[in-house]
């Protein structure tokens, strides 16, 4: 619906006496004043505008935001250029990075919140060679597979990560395949390093994980229900640039 704008304004209205009266000062000259009879009339009128309707009537229900991959939630990041994602055949996932960050999360139902086994299959271009994954301010990946575990699937905000305990999977440049540690300066995130080194780039790797145990294995407790799946391709660390392919990661019982 369009809109245009009328001004109001403070309006005050006085009414005299039709005849004047004399007023005798200290010094003795005469001076006429006029005499007013009645109220001053003021009408409430402030300052303002008024929003009258103009044109077609916008639909009640407002567009959902549009993701470039269907049954995906995209989640960027504050003053960071995106990583760019689309579909690349059935099944298949786009990701590419350059200077940027950028996520795809995808809610999982229900009856499949506590399986077991997630295996998914991924190809990079190349890893990302100035990435140094112990330091906050340095750690980018090629690649990125991400596990949300809790109560409630909750989404922190416009564009916000889901909220819970977090496993990553990456394709390390630096440290050694089968290391684990904690994501620096997140106490709520483990990282497994299941790829390392460009020995495979251009290839497609795939891999197969229990979640359940590997969460016992990076918290020390037994996990609640996996509420979100999540992939991520970054460079905006290094500015290198990188392109990965991601299958569609499938959840299984055993």
């Amino acid at each position: 619906m369009r809109y245009f704008l009328i001004p109001l304004s403070l309006v005050l209205i006085f009414t005299p006496l039709e005849s004047p009266s004399i007023y005798a000062g200290d010094d003795g000259n005469k001076k006429h004043q006029f005499l007013f009879d009645g109220m001053v009339k003021t009408l409430p009128f402030l300052t303002g505008f008024i929003q009258l309707p103009f044109g077609p009537q916008p639909s009640e229900k407002p567009e959902e935001e549009k993701s470039p991959v269907k049954g995906w939630k995209l989640v960027s990041y504050f003053a960071t250029p995106p990583t760019q994602y689309s579909r690349a055949g059935k099944g298949i996932i786009k990701a590419e990075s350059l200077g940027g960050r950028a996520s795809l999360f995808k809610d999982v139902e229900e009856k499949k919140r506590d399986y077991s086994i997630l295996s998914w299959k991924w190809k990079i271009s190349n890893i990302i060679r100035s990435a140094i994954e112990t330091k906050k301010d340095r750690f980018d990946a090629a690649a990125r597979v991400m596990v949300i575990f809790g109560k409630e699937s909750l989404f922190r905000g416009f564009g916000g990560e889901p909220s819970g305990l977090k496993i990553e999977y990456i394709w390390a440049t630096h440290l050694p395949q089968g290391h684990v540690f904690d994501y620096p300066g997140e106490k709520n995130c483990k990282v497994f390093v299941l790829e390392s080194g460009e020995g495979k780039a251009g290839r497609w790797v795939y891999e197969e994980r229990n979640i359940r145990k590997d969460y016992k294995t990076a918290f020390g407790i037994e996990p609640e229900g996996l509420l979100a799946i999540g992939i991520q391709t970054d460079t905006d660390h290094s500015n290198e640039m990188v392109t990965t392919y991601y299958s569609d990661p499938i959840l299984k019982r055993k």
